[in-house]
């Protein structure tokens, strides 16, 4: 028998080497992946400066923030005395775009549609402007008392805060008990930029994710939680200055029927002309008299008291036509761009309007180009008020919308005139590669659908050809053109003995025949072309017809007239 005590008890297991080297790596990954769980939940908290962050700031000067648009302009604004100036630049950009600033004459231009405010900018600091550096600053409350816009520092005083009042903005306010982060963008991974304390205001922009857009007390932009962000309320609106026109000496009361009257030398006075003899259906001319003579901005006048008084017994309104120079067209760039010279055009106007007690003006300045577009819309917001004090009216003649008419800023200019007259013909001119109709009826409809995207319809006037085109094309290839009136394109007809076809894709009567070794093609502007084009204008309510020229209509286009309605 084997005594208790001599019993033995199993020897205890050794860990072996490899098995403690697998157990220490699984706890190093286990606090690696603790570390890195916790820093991936964990908010960034690296604070960065945002004047050196964002690009569209700089150190150099003061910085401006405009609703939620850091602002991108060289010194948008000048602290003096702890008065805040504004650079016209952004004036013209961000508050209204009636403020222009003349750098190479030093004049800023204020206008409404019943004024035009000049002040004279100088080098040294007035009580509200002066110039720097080729802008104008202006005195923030000097705007503030015209515009609804609201100028102040940040609670910091690192930047200007600039608001629209005219726009209302959803506010908000901080509720998170310590205070919370204003972030570049809506990740919590990302830097901070501002701190806000407990109960601030924000203005929200928008949201992204779970975040809200913002702007603070300091005008700071950027990203915060929205559950630490209460909505309460909206801010209060100042609605924008209305400014009325002048009232018309003689408005029409029904709509447009314009025809333009071609003087291209000489004037004329008397209605003996036989293109005077269908006058019955329109009621307004519009003679071409006035043309820029030299880049001064003096005008050649082909006014004429007796035309004035033969038309007036026509019961007829006169707005003559005042045009560029087509065979000098650096006239133009040299007038518009200078506020002076644009100034002694206008007034031009004025003493021509005075003397012949004409009813209204029809601007017709052709090739407007980018390098110019501002220009030109400024000619025509300071040309309106002061016309429009006189009584006359105000008609202007523009391109069917193009890539290269977008410079004449259809949607601006229709607000500064009574009439916007869009020229609709040229689809194919003495330049076209290719023949093609003056005007197929698909182009000008889209043509007035472009139009009217900017254009009211109680405005805008379908301008029409009395005109057509014939083109010749030689065996060879060469093409030759020529514009001639409604009476030749029938005789040309006529003696070649074609028979019309219908051209579906233009909506027109087409004629080609063969003479001379040419083959000639024409889409005729016609009786029936009219007659559609009427059509168009009850379409779309229209404020009436314009035609160009009198005299190359043929007698029974006015049947087709008279039946546009009042």
């Amino acid at each position: 028998m084997i005594e208790k005590s001599e019993v033995q008890k199993p020897a205890p297991k050794k860990t072996s080497f490899f098995k403690k080297f697998l157990l220490g790596i699984g706890g190093i990954i286990v606090f690696v992946v603790g570390i890195y769980c916790y820093l991936r939940v964990r908010p960034a908290t690296t604070t960065i400066d945002p004047i050196s962050y964002f690009s569209e700031f700089s150190s150099e000067y003061i910085n401006m923030t405009f609703e939620d648009i850091r602002v991108d302009l060289y010194e948008p604004a000048i602290l003096i005395d702890d008065n805040i100036f504004i650079s016209s630049d952004f004036a013209e950009k961000y508050v209204d775009d009636t403020i222009f600033y003349d750098s190479n004459e030093n004049i800023l231009t204020i206008t409404t549609l019943n004024s035009v405010k000049r002040f004279d900018v100088g080098e040294t600091t007035k009580d509200f402007l002066f110039e720097k550096n080729g802008v104008c600053y202006i005195l923030d409350t000097f705007l503030e008392d015209r515009f609804p816009i609201i100028f102040e520092q940040g609670a910091d005083n690192r930047l200007i805060i600039a608001r629209n009042l005219a726009e209302e903005k959803l506010l908000g306010k901080i509720t998170k008990r310590t205070g919370a982060v204003i972030r570049t963008h809506a990740d919590k991974k990302r830097d901070i930029i501002d701190d806000m304390p407990y109960g601030s205001i924000v203005e929200i922009y928008g949201t992204v994710l779970d975040y809200y857009r913002v702007r603070n007390e300091n005008g700071m932009i950027g990203y915060i939680p929205k559950k630490y962000v209460e909505e309460i309320g909206a801010s209060v609106v100042v609605p924008k200055i209305i400014y009325t026109p002048y009232e018309l000496k003689k408005p029409l009361n029904e709509k447009v029927r314009l025809v333009w009257d071609q003087m291209a030398v000489e004037p004329v006075h008397e209605f003996t002309n036989s293109r005077y003899d269908n006058l019955d259906d329109i009621n307004v001319i519009s003679p071409t008299w006035f043309e820029f003579a030299n880049d001064d901005g003096d005008l050649i006048s082909r006014a004429s008291a007796r035309y004035m008084q033969q038309a007036r017994s026509r019961g007829l309104l006169i707005w003559p036509l005042l045009s560029n120079n087509f065979s000098e067209p650096q006239f133009t760039q040299e007038i518009l761009t200078s506020t002076t010279k644009r100034q002694h055009v206008i007034d031009q106007l004025i003493e021509y309007a005075k003397e012949y007690n004409f009813d209204g003006i029809n601007i017709d300045i052709e090739n407007v180009t980018q390098n110019i577009s501002r220009e030109w819309v400024q000619f025509m917001r300071e040309l309106y008020p002061q016309l429009g004090e006189l009584g006359l009216c105000v008609s202007v003649d523009v391109y069917i919308p193009s890539d290269w008419s977008k410079f004449y800023m259809r949607d601006k200019i229709s607000q500064v005139v009574d009439y916007f007259i869009v020229m609709a013909y040229d689809e194919h001119w003495s330049g076209s590669p290719k023949p093609g109709p003056v005007a197929s009826l698909g182009w000008v409809e889209e043509g007035l659908i472009l139009n009217l995207e900017e254009v009211p319809n109680y405005k805008l006037v379908l301008g029409i050809p009395f005109f057509n085109r014939i083109w010749a094309q030689t065996s060879d290839g060469t093409l030759e053109t020529r514009a001639i009136s409604m009476y030749e394109a029938n005789n040309r007809i006529n003696a070649a003995d074609v028979n019309l076809i219908y051209d579906d894709l233009t909506g027109l009567n087409y004629a080609e025949f063969v003479q001379n070794n040419k083959t000639y093609k024409m889409w005729l502007e016609d009786k029936e072309a009219i007659n559609k084009r009427v059509k168009l204008i009850e379409e779309y309510d229209l404020a009436g017809y314009a035609a160009w020229k009198l005299g190359l209509e043929t007698g029974d286009i006015w049947e087709e007239l008279s039946k546009m309605s009042n």
